[in-house]
């Protein structure tokens, strides 16, 4: 009776415990780098942000800061909760180069300081934008295409904020951050094709939406 007991509790164990693994299965490398460059990107972008909503010279870029912060806050805790699931380690803080762009806005002059944020921001954006439309397309997990269509929408509109201020340089998008890039080749040339795309729509969307001022 009593080996009958310790089965019964031992395969509860097992059950309860190789779920969490059964669920995400199918996730794959491209998918925990996801997971990774999109906290890595809230660790910086979120401050960065809230520097923009109280240090920014135009009005504009103060509104697209906090917006973007604010959006960064949800983000960061739902991909929080998605690497729990899937035992996915994140890292605590940006990457190197991550922190030398911080430290390039935390620096700049009140003059600088608005064109800087902006293509800054966007550029960190267009890069990862190519990696979750990749994982959105590729991935053979349901969690992760759900996390990555909610990536790929949240840069598109950022990058459509970051763009209505007016002041972002369309050659911004050409910066893509160093290291921790796991693609092949013909997923970067995916990657630079989305990118493309989406920066001529996004400018589209702003000359429909109205002046630089508007609010959105």
């Amino acid at each position: 009776m009593i080996y009958r007991l310790l089965g019964v509790v031992i395969a509860f164990l097992v059950i309860g415990l190789g779920t969490p693994d059964r669920a995400f299965a199918e996730i794959d490398s491209h998918d925990r780098e996801l997971l990774v460059r999109v906290r890595q990107a809230c660790l910086w972008e979120g401050p960065a942000g809230r520097q923009a909503e109280q240090r920014a010279s135009a009005q504009r870029v103060r509104e697209v800061g906090r917006k973007l912060a604010d959006d960064h806050d949800r983000l960061d805790a739902l991909v929080r909760e998605l690497a729990s699931k899937a035992r996915v380690e994140l890292p605590g803080e940006p990457t190197e180069e991550q922190l030398s762009w911080a430290g390039e806005i935390t620096g700049a002059t009140r003059d600088g300081f608005d064109r800087l944020y902006v293509n800054r921001a966007r550029a960190a954006h267009g890069s990862l934008f190519g990696l979750a439309s990749q994982v959105r397309a590729a991935t053979r997990d349901d969690a992760m295409r759900s996390f990555a269509q909610t990536a790929v929408d949240t840069v598109m509109r950022h990058m459509t904020l970051l763009e209505s201020t007016g002041i972002a340089e369309t050659t911004s998008l050409m910066v893509v951050p160093a290291g921790g890039n796991e693609l092949d080749g013909g997923d970067i040339v995916f990657g630079v094709l989305m990118v493309a795309l989406a920066g001529g729509a996004t400018f589209g969307l702003v000359r429909v939406l109205g002046a630089p001022g508007r609010r959105a």
